[in-house]
């Protein structure tokens, strides 16, 4: 009996469904569906990536009135960026895949200060316990891998563990150390020359003299003399690779220069190793 009823709901079901509308088809003209074959053309060319010679991303970008201030010897990753009012001063290094966005409130970074690999730093509008929301950041400031900074306040000489969240209104006062994985809640007060560290935070430890002497400026210099050398060897932004790029298509019209995609030569290579591998296994 059960198997009859069963049968017999699965054919009503079956019977509701062809008897439902069905949808329209999109025509295969309109511009989302074929959207690089549309008539008036795409807004940016469909370029396979192992074709693409430049970075188009914009690491400095201006947000209305807002324009980040930067200096001459500050060293901006290509794939990070930094947004909005803020202000960064000598010596500065934003590491790849950082985020420095000040579009609700100000950012200031002082001087030797580095912003590690996808840390993330921003300003929310307001507080709700009433201190200043901006996010104040000052010199010899290491602030590592993935962290994570709201409307704060942190002092000169001070080193932020990976993965540290510090929240709006919290201070950490000169000379101390967080350690990594931390969360600062909002309003907490970090003292001068102590040890910090947990979820949520808690005093550990007073640093050692040496800890307030070296250790921190050893971590600030070590990631400002690496941020130096990056910027060395990253070339400048600028139009000079039309004239580049113009130059080497007429090189390749007449046949005096060949292009060779590496990295289809390198798949390429990949592919017949392992193509003699599977015959070898298979002999």
């Amino acid at each position: 009996m059960l198997r009859r009823a069963g049968s017999h709901l699965f054919a009503q079901l079956r019977g509701s469904a062809s008897d439902a509308p069905q949808l329209l088809a999109i025509p295969s003209g309109t511009r989302g569906v074929q959207y690089f074959d549309a008539p008036n053309g795409p807004a940016v060319s469909q370029v396979p990536i192992e074709e693409e010679w430049y970075n188009r991303q914009r690491s400095v970008v201006p947000l209305l009135d807002k324009v980040p201030w930067i200096q001459s010897d500050t060293w901006i990753a290509p794939n990070a960026v930094v947004s909005g009012d803020v202000d960064i001063y000598d010596q500065v290094g934003i590491f790849f895949g950082a985020v420095v966005r000040g579009d609700l409130n100000k950012i200031r970074i002082g001087g030797c200060t580095a912003i590690l690999d996808r840390a993330v730093i921003h300003a929310a509008k307001a507080v709700p316990t009433g201190l200043n929301p901006a996010t104040l950041i000052g010199e010899f400031v290491t602030v590592e891998p993935y962290c994570v900074l709201r409307s704060c306040r942190i002092e000169p000489k001070v080193i932020l563990g990976a993965r540290t969240v510090v929240c709006e209104g919290a201070i950490v006062e000169t000379e101390s150390i967080v350690t990594p994985g931390s969360v600062v809640p909002p309003a907490r007060r970090i003292p001068s020359g102590e040890l910090w560290g947990g979820n949520p935070i808690r005093f550990i430890r007073k640093l050692t003299g040496h800890e307030r002497e070296r250790v921190i400026m050893d971590s600030a210099e070590h990631y400002v003399a690496l941020a130096n050398m990056l910027r060395v060897e990253q070339l400048p932004v600028g139009t000079g690779w039309r004239a580049v790029e113009a130059y080497r298509e007429k090189q390749v019209a007449s046949k005096e220069y060949q292009w060779v995609n590496f990295r289809e030569q390198k798949y390429l290579m990949r592919l017949q190793t392992e193509a003699e591998a599977m015959s070898k296994l298979t002999q």
